[in-house]
């Protein structure tokens, strides 16, 4: 009896025995193949099909495929049905096949390369370090080794069985995600494969300006450390789950690697950070110093260290803000000043560098101790243990300065005489002189800080699978805060004989007119972090011509802006990072609590135009 082969036939040829042909004919086929599929909507080139894949089919047949024998019926085994009435033909091929029983792999397991005592099995077991009765699915690896862009760990993974009776090639095998290599699944019996993560490098790449790299991997070791709860809760790391013909609940379970960075950290770190914003560049210095040794995966760690360097205005960071922990939080500062900083004023033709539109000074200071912090694996067990002694941390920051937003002004306002103000705007950035005045800043001071702090002084074992709450719930610690970065509005303009009154509106969180806020809080035992602008919301409240008034003998762009160089830089440039640092802060928040104390004047009647609009990003895990 003849049989017509089909485009699937061909596939599965091609998959389980294409050896047979020659690397160019598998090209082909697989060319032919793919066509087919696409012609399948084209009736009138359908009868193609039948044709090309039998000529395939008989030349598999002269290379000794099937036999020798011409194909009388597809090769493709049947499927199990519904695994609750199998069906007949499956049946038939494999007797020992039974509705809701593991038919071809019959156990399994994922251990850790350095200690085979430490795995997780098929079917899983009962997790005896827990009150409760959890399956043990998951396992906790240390990663200390590096492959390309990967910190990772490798584990052994083996299954026992036989192939499959009915003739399906590619079972049993084992369903995988989050490999570094990529691969999606496992056929062999016995293998190695690599778990992990792509290392912090364009974090460290996007941050190298502002903070040293030995800090920022001391930084990195101590927050995937803390933040394993949210690890675990994101379902992050390497999945494996078995796939045959017919499983059951324990056999067709999903079990998973998680990979934590090791972390060694002792002693004490300073960092003192100073970067300067201004509508021609951004430039930054910073310094680290102290006692702090240790290690993050492969890397060993030291206390002192330096960082510095300039970047254009909207460039200072490209990447980095959705980074974890406190990294994250103080890339995320950095990158929304430098936003604001640029799309407030667009001039971007040479400058006075002593005299800028905008100019912000931002300083950062941490103190970082952690003492006796080690994560380390537990023999024949997949839990990790962290010892950790006590951990202070304490991030501060302080901004002054003025920020300049005539731009996002003049083309967000549609009031009366809009046009003459984006015609005046257009033409002083051109260089032009004109007959105006156009004043559009904030003045901005910050204030507050973020804390955490342990005190353990005993070695915690951190669940693979039980509790993690319980286990943390013995740690005394403390972790909270806010960031808040202050802006006060001033705003004057004048083109020609038009004359603009505007007030700005208060903010939403009582600030005089808008803030930029960091919170972070701990919830449920997970550390979380919350960010909001509140935007610019500016109230016409008056619109006249008028006499121009002007003392100067030309006409020429009038246009304040914030002083950054001369004595004030020269000051910044002499002396000590960590006294400089410390002093604008404490100038920074005495600004910001005046500012706090500041009413807002009564709501002015006008009509209102948003300059910049709000930003909430909610609570997310840290």
């Amino acid at each position: 009896m003849s049989y017509t082969p089909t485009a699937e036939d061909l596939a599965y040829i091609l998959a389980s025995d294409g050896e047979r042909f020659s690397e160019q004919e598998r090209r082909m086929l697989g060319g032919e193949i793919d066509k087919a599929f696409q012609r399948r909507s084209d009736n009138g080139a359908s009868g193609l099909e039948g044709t090309i894949m039998s000529t395939w089919a008989n030349r598999w047949v002269e290379l000794g495929g099937n036999g020798g024998q011409a194909l009388t019926a597809s090769l493709i085994p049947p499927e199990p049905g519904d695994d609750v009435v199998l069906d007949p033909d499956f049946a038939a091929i494999c007797v020992e096949c039974q509705s809701n029983e593991p038919c071809c792999l019959i156990s399994g397991s994922v251990s850790d390369s350095t200690d085979s005592t430490r795995k997780i099995t098929w079917p899983p077991v009962m997790d005896e370090s827990d009150e409760q009765d959890i399956a043990a699915t998951t396992l906790l690896v240390v990663a200390k080794e590096v492959e390309g862009r990967h910190l990772c760990s490798k584990v052994q993974v083996e299954w026992e069985g036989q192939r499959c009776q009915v003739g399906h090639y590619d079972r049993p095998r084992m369903e995988t995600m989050g490999l570094t290599d990529g691969r999606s699944r496992i056929e062999e019996k016995q293998v190695e494969v690599a778990t992990g993560y792509e290392q912090m490098l364009n974090v460290s790449l996007a941050l190298r300006n502002y903070v040293p790299e030995n800090v920022l991997y001391a930084l990195f070791a101590m927050d995937a450390v803390l933040a394993i709860a949210s690890a675990v809760k994101g379902r992050q790391g390497a999945s494996f789950m078995p796939y045959q013909c017919i499983s059951d609940v324990s056999m067709g379970a999903q079990c998973r690697v998680i990979p934590l960075p090791y972390a060694k950290l002792d002693g004490k770190l300073e960092l003192a950070t100073r970067i300067s914003f201004t509508t021609a560049g951004v430039s930054a210095s910073a310094e680290a110093k102290g006692t702090l040794t240790g290690q993050y995966g492969a890397d060993e760690l030291t206390a002192e260290g330096s960082a510095g360097g300039s970047a254009n205005t909207g460039q200072a960071i490209d990447s980095g803000k959705e980074a974890p922990g406190l990294v994250g939080t103080m890339a995320s500062i950095i990158e929304r000043m430098d936003h604001y900083v640029s799309v407030g004023n667009r001039q971007r033709q040479e400058l006075d560098r002593t005299q800028y539109a905008s100019g912000i000074q931002l300083s950062k200071s941490l103190t970082f101790e952690p003492k006796g912090f080690e994560l380390t694996a537990v023999t024949g067990s997949p839990d990790l243990l962290l010892a950790i002694s006590s951990l202070e941390s304490t991030l501060s920051i302080g901004v002054s300065g003025k920020l300049d937003f005539i731009d996002a002004l003049a083309y967000g306002f549609s009031g009366p005489g809009a046009r003459a103000i984006q015609e005046a705007r257009a033409r002083m950035a051109a260089g032009e002189h004109v007959k105006a005045k156009l004043q559009a800043d904030l003045e901005v001071a910050a204030t507050g800080s973020l804390r955490h702090t342990i005190d353990s002084g005993a070695s915690i074992t951190i669940p693979a699978n039980g509790n993690l709450e319980a286990a943390y719930a013995g740690i005394q610690q403390q972790f909270g805060g806010e960031l808040k970065i202050n802006g006060t509005a001033e705003i004057a303009i004048q083109v020609s004989t038009e004359v603009w009154v505007f007030s700005a509106k208060a903010g939403a969180s009582g600030s005089l007119h808008t803030a930029w806020i960091w919170a972070m809080r701990m919830h449920e035992g997970e550390r979380q972090r919350r960010y909001e602008f509140e935007g610019v919301v500016l109230t016409l409240t008056g619109y006249a011509e008028v006499q121009w008034e002007n003392n100067d003998n030309n006409d020429n762009v009038r246009q304040t802006g914030f002083n950054v160089g001369g004595e004030r830089s020269a000051e910044m440039q002499a002396g000590d990072l960590f006294e400089q640092v410390g002093r604008h802060i404490a100038s920074s928040q005495t600004a910001a609590e005046r500012m706090a104390q500041e009413r807002p004047d009564a709501p002015a009647s006008g009509r209102d135009y948003p300059i910049w609009s709000p930003e909430v990003i909610e609570w997310q895990a840290y």
